[in-house]
């Protein structure tokens, strides 16, 4: 039998608060999101990341503290000397910040955020040579430096192939002259 697969993120528990819904719409289109699905997720994340901060600040386990410190540091979220209780002061938009998507449009590699989106679900985009297709992949500090967009470059259409094609044609419209002058006599 096949597991069902649980979900990533939580939704909101209130039904309608038109904040929320004005704040989650105004961040859907500043990063280019195509539903607000991403935005929970995000949350979700900085949720689980908060929520392991305060497990390790209640177990003062140096030696875990200082791998988890140094994971959320190279995903380019809190600097090399931050502390615990930096994490703890994490937002939605910091998450969103290390997304594929947005790195494509803050270098430059787009005008919109949904340009962006775009070029990275059409496989334009690679990270370190790899090819990836994934707007909500999040980039490590040192990938970010290796983000680079390929292009295919337009092929020209040889003039041979126009040629013969004209010629063709020419032959088509002669033969065709040719019957209705036979049908005629």
């Amino acid at each position: 039998m096949v597991k069902k697969l649980n979900k990533q993120y939580e939704t909101p528990n209130e039904g309608w608060n038109e904040e929320r819904i004005n704040r989650e719409d105004s961040l859907k289109e500043d990063y280019g999101l195509s539903k607000k699905q991403e935005i929970h997720k995000a949350q979700s994340q900085v949720r689980d990341l908060r929520r392991q901060a305060r497990k390790l600040a209640a177990a003062e386990d140096e030696n875990r503290t200082q791998k988890f410190l140094g994971k959320v540091n190279r995903l380019g979220l809190i600097r090399e000397d931050d502390h615990l209780e930096d994490v703890l002061s994490l937002k939605v938009t910091d998450i969103l910040d290390r997304r594929l998507q947005t790195a494509v449009n803050r270098r430059g590699f787009s005008d919109t955020a949904s340009e962006a989106r775009q070029l990275v679900v059409h496989g334009h985009v690679y990270v370190d040579g790899q090819r990836v297709t994934v707007p909500s992949y999040l980039l490590t500090q040192e990938e970010e430096k290796e983000v680079e967009l390929r292009m295919p470059e337009p092929e020209e259409e040889p003039e041979e192939v126009e040629e013969e094609t004209e010629e063709a044609e020419d032959e088509a419209s002669e033969e065709s002259e040719e019957t209705t002058e036979e049908d005629e006599e």
